[in-house]
């Protein structure tokens, strides 16, 4: 269940294509008990009445026991009850434990968008910060990570001696650069929204010409930022991201290789966490002695899975996906990922 259409459709496509080749692969190597996987896939269009249909459907009509997504955090909080209602079991797409913790039948894959904001204070603590700025979108997502990074900082012993957000819907964001740049911290934070904004205030920073550390959100490990952003700033910028872009081990570089084979392009954490979800809903009907809701979630919660995107280990109380030290440091150089110096 995805949002392949509407406001939201690039999201939803990036989840797509993730499922789509995780489905080929396993198929491709002889199914799971000798049978192949088939998507049933629903566009909610980035609607919750659409969201909250299209599960019953799923669940009545359809009969399926397990459904992936949605990744948006509003429909995902409307439709993991229905999990619960109906026996269901459901691999949610959202960086948001609290959705899932508490139910009998709700997972998730991403990690957690808090622990996100502990990784890159982590980060520039072991860089030696002592101060910071954070630059943070005007959105939901934004504001939890401003919040988070702020909290984090503090219990860091790091001073936020700046903090700007910044509408993602602007192309302008020398103010917000100007100030943070201006307040003469060792670490500027930037927690983006996943789109050419991120990339377009990553460009305002560098060219007030900050000299410290520039340190994003997941969402600045998106391949499309040397491009926007120019390769001068792309360089300057270090990602805490759930994917190893930099440094891959032998099973992410196979990920990676045969995403960019089939689509032409470097996988998002999105697309990775999709493709994560479908590996994880395999090995659960591989232990589940049925292909029912019950059973499924009992495997799934017994599992402690190994992904590319770190242990998936849940229990009765949590329901969320990898902690902090699951995050990797990333960067560019020349317009490619890398990995950065560190002092």
């Amino acid at each position: 269940m995805n949002s392949t259409t509407g406001a939201l459709g690039a999201v939803g496509q990036q989840e797509a294509k993730g499922m789509q080749l995780a489905v080929e692969e396993i198929n491709a190597a002889g199914g799971v008990k000798g049978r192949k996987l088939k998507l049933e896939e629903v566009d909610d269009q980035g609607s919750v009445n659409l969201t909250t249909a299209g599960f019953k459907k799923l669940a009545t009509e359809t009969k399926v026991p397990i459904v992936l997504g949605p990744g948006i955090s509003a429909n995902a909080k409307a439709v993991a009850p229905l999990a619960d209602q109906y026996g269901v079991t459901q691999i949610l797409l959202v960086a948001q434990p609290e959705v899932a913790n508490g139910t009998k039948h709700v997972f998730e894959v991403p990690l957690p968008g808090k622990a996100n904001s502990e990784a890159m204070v982590n980060y520039a603590k072991e860089q030696g910060a002592k101060s910071a700025a954070i630059i943070w979108a005007n959105n939901p997502y934004g504001q939890a990570g401003n919040t988070d990074v702020t909290n984090a900082a503090k219990a860091a012993g790091i001073d936020i001696v700046n903090s700007e957000g910044f509408d993602p819907g602007k192309f302008d964001f020398t103010a917000q650069a100007g100030k943070a740049a201006a307040a003469d911290p060792d670490a500027i934070f930037l927690y983006g929204a996943g789109g050419s904004s991120d990339a377009l205030v990553l460009k305002n920073v560098a060219a007030t010409g900050y000299e410290g550390l520039i340190i994003g959100d997941l969402a600045y490990s998106s391949d499309f930022i040397p491009e926007t952003a120019g390769g001068n700033a792309a360089d300057k910028v270090v990602s805490l991201t759930a994917v190893d872009y930099g440094n891959p081990d032998e099973k992410t570089k196979k990920f990676l290789d045969a995403y960019k084979a089939k689509f032409g392009e470097a996988p998002s954490v999105l697309s990775t966490y999709a493709y994560v979800s479908v590996q994880l809903t395999a090995a659960a009907i591989e232990k589940a002695p049925e292909y029912t809701g019950e059973e499924l979630s009992k495997a799934i919660e017994s599992l402690n899975f190994e992904s590319i995107v770190g242990k998936l280990a849940y229990t009765p109380e949590w329901r969320g996906g990898p902690n902090a030290d699951a995050f990797k440091p990333v960067t560019f150089k020349n317009g490619e990922y890398a990995v950065p110096n560190q002092g």
